[in-house]
């Protein structure tokens, strides 16, 4: 009786991991890329400073969706074009504001320090850095490394398929033999 179902639970798992990978497998689609002027060159830190004042935020994420913005305890929201670049102007003066930006289930959050310079403590204060060099955070998973795991699983969940059917698994074996 087990064996009836059994092909049953293999597709199911296999359909099942496909789907897993495939969701762990994408980048990270949301980035903040700009606070008005300053590039922040891919890098994601808890906190940042800009010396101005209304910095417009500046960004990427899915095209043509919706990019929501809560700074503070007011929510905005704007839309990315089709290339997936979207924009925000800010309305805020000198002082700290926490900032998420959320677009599906990706979350950005920061503390965005307007009108102050970076801390002696934090620290160098040049233009193209507002951390230690020596205290950098983690910033994501590297995406080849993640498809080509993915890319692995797909492989291993197929040979395992083939392999409860003798038949299936000598041409599965044979192709593989030919193309190399």
């Amino acid at each position: 009786m087990i064996s009836k179902y059994e092909k049953y639970i293999k597709s199911f798992s296999f359909v099942l991991l496909l789907l897993v990978m495939f969701k762990y497998s994408l980048a990270s689609t949301l980035q903040l890329q700009k606070i008005g002027a300053l590039d922040l060159g891919g890098k994601t830190y808890p906190e940042w400073w800009y010396t101005g004042t209304n910095p417009v935020l500046y960004g990427v994420s899915v095209a043509d969706s919706k990019v929501d913005i809560k700074i503070g305890e007011n929510s905005y929201s704007t839309t990315s074009n089709d290339s997936g670049a979207w924009s925000y102007p800010t309305v805020l003066d000198k002082g700290d504001y926490k900032i998420t930006i959320s677009q599906g289930v990706e979350t950005l959050s920061f503390t965005l320090h307007l009108g102050q310079n970076v801390p002696e403590n934090v620290g160098s204060t040049n233009a193209e850095s507002t951390q230690s060099a020596t205290n950098v955070p983690t910033t994501g998973f590297n995406q080849y490394v993640a498809l080509s795991f993915g890319f692995g699983v797909i492989l291993l969940a197929t040979y395992f398929y083939f392999s409860t059917d003798s038949k299936k698994k000598s041409v599965f074996e044979n192709r593989m033999i030919k193309e190399d």
